[in-house]
């Protein structure tokens, strides 16, 4: 089974995912990250040049703060759907629609202050159009576009069933896993549909810890 490390960078889960002979690293975190994360890796035993790619499940703050210094670090390769890639491209803050009350404050409340959240400009060197094999990169999985959170947003499956979903779904609090925020909220339904026919059996989330996805089909099942 492919090894999978959770690494807390701010607000956000990010994760290195180990391969044959190096690793892939799924989101970069939030603002001023950088440092910690290159201490995570010293604690970790790992050269920050055995990363040789990163994934951006999406273009949100919390995913690319500290991606350009990352990147800086690694010289890994940026993968990313095109219509995330022109947000992340120009450093472009952009704050999500709430898909509940809550949400819609904290969406209000991060439109006031979103130059607070402004970060470095970083392009991508992989445009993902459509399901992208990691196999080059010795890990046994894929990217898959699974919009919803955002029009771009994409989550990484491994060939053993685990899904590294980006906001797709979260796990704050326990057993939420409606994401907070969503600019396309029937489109999470439809992604979560893609997640069961990929045969996916445990979530990683960016916010919240994994969960099995026999909680995703509970929550579609009482939709239907």
């Amino acid at each position: 089974m492919v090894d999978i490390t959770l690494l807390t960078l701010g607000i956000t889960n990010c994760y290195l995912i180990k391969g044959r002979n190096g690793y892939i690293l799924v989101d970069a975190g939030s603002l001023y990250k950088g440092k910690k994360f290159l201490k995570k890796l010293r604690m970790l035993d790992i050269n920050p040049q055995d990363i040789s790619l990163i994934i951006i499940t999406h273009g949100h703050y919390d995913h690319v703060g500290s991606l350009a210094s990352i990147k800086r670090a690694t010289q890994a390769k940026v993968a990313m759907t095109p219509f995330e890639n022109k947000i992340v491209a120009q450093g472009k803050v952009v704050i999500p629609k709430g898909t509940n009350v809550m949400g819609q404050i904290v969406s209000i409340l991060g439109k006031v202050f979103s130059f607070l959240f402004k970060f470095e400009q970083v392009a991508a060197d992989y445009l993902i159009t459509e399901e992208f094999p990691l196999d080059d990169f010795n890990i046994e999985g894929k990217i898959v576009l699974t919009p919803g959170h955002t029009e771009g947003s994409l989550s990484v499956i491994l060939d053993d069933g685990r899904a590294l979903v980006g906001d797709l779904a979260m796990n704050k609090p326990i057993g939420n896993i409606f994401p907070l925020f969503a600019d396309f909220p029937n489109q999470i339904y439809s992604s979560w549909d893609k997640l069961m026919e990929w045969g996916v059996v445990k979530v990683y989330p960016a916010h919240g810890a994994a969960f099995s996805i026999d909680l995703i089909k509970e929550r579609l099942s009482i939709r239907k």
